[in-house]
């Protein structure tokens, strides 16, 4: 490589480090979960409620606004935790109902960094308490409800500017480990851009060829069968319904977010179908088309197309039967639906760029068959097809949402449930074409390098 070259690659490497650095840092600081917490000490029982006022919603106190949470522990101490959203403004505290003495302490809000929150330096608005500070014990507040609706309130601007921009050691290791990773990845794509560039473009001008023998190849898998190419259809149905017994009908999986649980759960496994059938049989394309393998003259790159091909016609009639069964409970298409396109291209491109690696790479490490088997089984249930993710603390809902397929489903149930653009989560949107880019430019050197041994391992 020329020296010329060596510095465009610094300067790729250099200016995505310093952008993914910045992308990185505002991602944890747009998804973190704010959290105030305390401690309380009171004679009685009592429901402890706290109001929030937030930039976008403002106005007035109200229930939908508010978190509940039961002091069970008369005359000891009990930590309260409460989930704000981060873009909160202003917080209030309701003391519950009854005349009572009450202590709380160690006040502290949560976010990138925990803050502690000095009681004696905020202003505190109140209705129906006295307030005395205890000298000698920081961080306490002695109260004495008078009854009726006692609350302490008091301005959360300041402390959310604090709490979210603290910065921790892990915090600074993880941006710095993540931004190095992405420029070397970023890197690693535009050193090898023409490679790729090289591969796409002959499978576009082949792009009929692929067509018809993606249509060949979805009549001859059941060829042998009474029933043919229904049982490409019967197969998925089937599936469907059994999964939905298990999960409604046996664990009495409630609506999710006011939703039928049947609605949204279609809207994950038909995604999930596609890409488990494409993925496995483009994987084994080059196997089982060993005969254009071995002819000079054939493009074999358009073989995991053709796989992917033939599993579409099956997803395609899935999308029909998502549109079928929502007009049965009343939810109709609208504009976003119209995303459902640009998930499935999405779909497409995941698909080819993982199974051209696995493809090159099967010939010649069988065994690899045999582990593909295994992380699509657990791929389903490591994938939030059947649960939410939102049941998940912040950590692992990070790590689960580093599987490319999450994209994807939450894409579909985007654009059947919740009518979200695409664009408004930039974030995700970015991290899955920095993967499946990373991936499809991995794949197309394998597949250079090993290519001119396919013939002698088949």
């Amino acid at each position: 490589m020329s020296l010329f070259k060596r510095l465009i690659l610094l300067f790729v490497a250099v200016i995505a480090f310093v952008g993914s650095f910045r992308l990185i840092d505002n991602y944890q600081k747009d998804s973190a979960r704010v959290s105030l917490s305390f401690e309380v000490n009171a004679p009685n029982e009592d429901d402890y409620q706290v109001f929030f006022l937030t930039v976008a919603e403002g106005g007035e106190w109200n229930e939908a606004q508010s978190k509940h949470l039961i002091y069970d522990k008369p005359g000891q101490w009990k930590k309260m935790s409460y989930e704000l959203p981060n873009n909160t403004l202003k917080v209030r505290i309701d003391l519950g109902t009854q005349k009572a003495d009450i202590s709380i302490r160690n006040v502290q809000a949560k976010a990138i960094s925990t803050q502690p929150i000095q009681v004696e330096n905020i202003n505190i608005n109140t209705n129906e308490v006295k307030i005395a500070q205890n000298q000698n014990q920081n961080q306490s507040l002695h109260i004495e409800s008078i009854g009726g609706d006692p609350y302490i309130a008091f301005n959360f601007t300041p402390i959310a500017s604090t709490i979210f921009h603290g910065f921790s050691i892990l915090h600074i290791v993880v941006n710095l480990s993540g931004s190095v990773l992405i420029a070397m990845l970023t890197a690693f794509i535009v050193r090898h851009m023409r490679k790729s560039l090289g591969l796409i473009k002959p499978i576009y001008q082949s792009r009929n060829l692929a067509l018809n023998l993606a249509k060949n190849d979805f009549k001859t898998k059941f060829a042998s069968s009474y029933l043919g190419v229904v049982w490409g259809f019967i197969t998925p149905l089937l599936t469907i319904v059994t999964y939905w017994f298990v999960f409604q009908v046996g664990l009495r999986s409630g609506d999710v977010a006011e939703v039928p649980f049947i609605l949204w759960f279609i809207a994950g496994i038909i995604p999930w179908f596609f890409f488990s059938e494409a993925f496995s049989g483009a994987t084994n394309a080059f196997i089982e088309y060993s005969y254009l393998v071995k002819k000079v003259v054939f493009r074999i790159e358009l073989l995991p197309f053709v796989k992917i091909g033939s599993a579409l016609f099956v997803h395609l009639f899935f999308i029909l039967f998502i549109f079928i069964v929502y007009g049965f409970y009343g939810y109709y298409p609208t504009v976003y639906t119209v995303q459902i396109l640009y998930y499935l291209i999405c779909t497409i491109f995941l698909v080819f760029s993982m199974s051209l690696l696995t493809a090159s790479l099967v010939l010649f490490f069988k065994d690899l068959n045999q582990i593909i088997g295994i992380v699509l089984q657990m791929g389903f249930w490591f994938t939030p097809i059947g649960w939410p993710v939102t049941m998940l603390n912040d950590f692992w809902a990070f790590i689960f949402k580093l599987n490319p397929m999450f994209y994807i489903v939450q894409g579909f149930r985007d654009s059947l449930i919740d009518h979200v653009i695409f664009y408004e989560r930039p974030y995700e949107m970015l991290y899955f074409w920095l993967f499946c880019f990373s991936v499809l430019t991995l794949g197309v050197v394998t597949f250079k390098k090993l290519k001119s041994h396919f013939s002698d391992v088949l």
